[in-house]
């Protein structure tokens, strides 16, 4: 439960977040768009295979704690499934823009 001063945090917060102005979308370049995807995009593949180089380390015998391998497949299970999810996402929006009638 939150005590008052927490709760006055969070609001003050909040309240800073809603008074920042918001950069008007025709300043914003492909390229900064294509830049976070890419890094998005290295950031899956580098879990990925931190996750299967883990893994084969333990089949293999190596001196290796489990709950590091373990933090390594996770982070790279939700990495796919928030892969998924954009991809997702990005299917319904293309089929949402197909079928609009003009």
């Amino acid at each position: 439960m939150l005590n008052i001063e927490a709760y006055t945090n969070v609001i003050n917060k909040v309240n800073t977040l809603d008074s920042m102005s918001i950069p008007n979308t025709t300043e914003v370049k492909n390229d900064e768009f294509s830049s976070i995807f890419n890094d998005a995009l290295n950031s899956f593949t580098t879990s990925q295979q931190l996750s299967d180089q883990a893994v084969e380390s333990l089949v293999v015998g190596d001196d290796v704690a489990l709950h590091n391998i373990m933090i390594q497949t996770t982070e790279a299970q939700l990495s796919l499934e928030l892969a998924i999810q954009v991809r997702n996402k990005c299917l319904e929006a293309y089929n949402d823009i197909k079928n609009m009638q003009f």
